[in-house]
């Protein structure tokens, strides 16, 4: 079966406390820094809005939840890519 990116995770890396949930929530797409907060594995940073973002499929829908649920300090957003609509947290 073949996945198409459905979903847009975006990550304002600014603001992370470095609470390491999402890392420990979802390690595939989660590392802690050196610096004490999180990297987007494979996230590219929007210059415009200077959030991090990555295109995921519905595989890794669920713990990509996880992770946005469990970050305290809510930086982590998930949006369906066709519809805008935001999905997490």
């Amino acid at each position: 079966m073949i996945y198409v990116a459905a979903f847009i995770v975006r990550y304002e890396r600014k603001a992370c406390i470095g609470a390491a949930i999402c890392a420990a929530a979802d390690a595939e797409n989660w590392v802690m820094n050196a610096d004490g907060k999180a990297d987007l594995v494979d996230g590219t940073l929007n210059e415009q809005t200077q959030m991090w973002e990555k295109e995921i499929d519905e595989t890794g829908l669920d713990s990509m939840k996880a992770a946005a649920g469990g970050c305290p300090a809510l930086v982590i957003h998930i949006f369906n890519k066709e519809t805008g609509e935001k999905i997490a947290p």
